[in-house]
């Protein structure tokens, strides 16, 4: 059925996604309703079931299409060459924040979905963002993590992960405090700043200094 929609031309896919989007952005899976959909996307209620078959499907298209959204935002554009964690992850961090600018609703609907709890579509959010999270942290985070850079005491899997998980959780919770406003006008470069801050006491703490690295590498996290 997906096919007939792929079909469609762009500018009324976007009217139906947007409509979809905005309606599950706000409310609980159940609460959210398809004559509200239709309505604002301007096309008769049989055709958007024509289109997905039922709600579930709809929804869980609109997760995936928005995730690849905001997977090709960020993550086609980050620079992995340093092999220091923290800096790849400050790239993720900012990319991130000024996505959640551009696509204020899309944000808002993944973060929805992410605490959805409805037993109809819970479990498949959850696996979708499992195989995301494995494919991100194998292919952007441990594949290019250099432990050569590490105080030799931290070169292991734990310190990855420790590193990942202060960082990430900052930013977790610098967009949680955000909840409910304005995400166009989040001020990224004054998180940022919060961020290298935190940034600077993992790399002291973990990394080697210039002098101390024999590898001919340079990093500036700074």
């Amino acid at each position: 059925m997906k096919d007939f929609f792929e079909r469609l031309d762009e500018q009324k896919k976007k009217r139906i996604l947007n409509a979809a989007i905005t309606e599950f952005a706000y409310k609980k899976y159940e609460n959210a309703s398809t004559n509200n959909i239709v309505t604002s996307a301007q096309i008769g209620k049989g055709m958007l079931f024509h289109y997905f078959g039922n709600k579930k499907n709809l929804y869980l298209y609109l997760y995936r299409y928005a995730r690849a959204i905001l997977d090709e935002e960020i993550y086609s554009r980050v620079d992995c060459e340093s092999g220091v964690l923290p800096v790849i992850l400050k790239q993720l961090a900012k990319l991130k924040l000024e996505t959640f600018k551009r696509y204020p609703s899309i944000t808002d609907f993944i973060a929805q979905c992410n605490c959805e709890t409805s037993p109809e579509v819970c479990d498949d959010i959850q696996k979708i963002r499992e195989e995301r999270g494995v494919r991100i942290r194998e292919d952007i985070i441990y594949k290019n993590s250099d432990m050569r850079l590490l105080k030799p005491e931290f070169r292991d899997e734990q310190t990855i992960k420790l590193i990942h998980w202060a960082l990430d959780g900052y930013l977790s919770e610098i967009k949680g405090s955000y909840e409910g406003e304005n995400l166009e006008k989040l001020p990224v470069d004054e998180i940022m700043k919060g961020y290298d801050s935190y940034m600077d006491i993992i790399c002291k703490a973990f990394y080697l200094d210039k002098e101390e690295n024999s590898n001919g590498k340079i990093f500036d996290w700074s």
